[in-house]
């Protein structure tokens, strides 16, 4: 109930903004607030503070009593949707990381030993026992993402490995898109012992995925340390065609390899 509260009240303020002939950074200016806060508002997702989704109803020039009916919803729709912390800045909602994904206009993603979650196939994810996968569309005017996986984890595969050689080659295809850079650490290279992977979104939150729950960071100095993680591996990694000859090397031994097991 509270997560269809946040869908309407996103809507209604989106639906006010463009009757104003506001754009979302102009919107964002005038509340004083960064333009990735209107994008998460607009599409339901939960920001730091209900009162910066009063802030941005107030930018909106409405009458006192239409911006006083507006805050008590979001005040109403934040408590029913408070998520449940162990502390400040944690949260374990499943499914936070691809709403995160699909609204932020930033996303860097590293892994360790697999293939990063939002490059994932349909095939590979069912051999994942994910289910039903449908990641966010990698393409947008302005979206950025820059995917770093260790080379270990394009020879790494779950189940059968059947999924493998289509994953492979989704990767080679995806690393071509304007918008999205893949690089791949060799594997004679370790800027640093990789304990798990991790997605960073915007500079406003983390998710981390562990054998049981998914989790999500969003203490501004947690987000700093983890980009700053992210950094030191993208430095590692390799990038355009010395990449993709990474991933083809891996494509063929994979296949090899499976020719052989079959």
């Amino acid at each position: 109930m509270g997560e269809e509260r946040l869908r309407e009240i996103g809507e209604e303020l989106r639906r006010l903004r463009v009757a104003a002939g506001l754009s979302g950074v102009r919107l964002a200016s005038r509340a004083g607030v960064p333009q990735p806060t209107v994008s998460r508002v607009e599409t339901g997702r939960r920001v730091s503070d209900p009162e910066v989704v009063a802030r941005l109803f107030r930018a909106l020039e409405l009458d006192d009593a239409e911006v006083e009916r507006f805050v008590g919803l979001v005040r109403e729709a934040y408590a029913l949707t408070a998520p449940r912390r162990s502390d400040a800045g944690v949260s374990f909602r499943a499914g936070a990381a691809v709403e995160l994904a699909r609204g932020a206009r930033w996303v860097r993603a590293f892994e360790a030993v697999v293939v990063p979650r939002l490059l994932w196939t349909a095939e590979y994810a069912a051999a994942a026992g994910a289910g039903d996968w449908a990641g966010p569309s990698l393409e947008g005017e302005g979206r950025r993402f820059c995917f770093v996986v260790a080379e270990v984890g394009l020879r790494t595969w779950p189940g059968s490995g059947e999924c493998m050689p289509g994953q492979l080659a989704h990767l080679l295809e995806v690393s071509r898109l304007e918008g999205v850079r893949l690089g791949v650490v060799p594997a004679h290279v370790t800027p640093r012992v990789p304990l798990h992977g991790f997605t960073v979104y915007d500079d406003a939150a983390v998710t981390v995925e562990t054998f049981t729950r998914e989790i999500t960071l969003t203490d501004a100095d947690e987000v700093r340390a983890y980009g700053e993680i992210f950094e030191g591996f993208e430095r590692a990694a390799v990038f355009g065609d010395a990449a993709r000859a990474l991933v083809q090397d891996a494509a063929r031994e994979v296949r090899e390899t499976l020719g052989f097991i079959h």
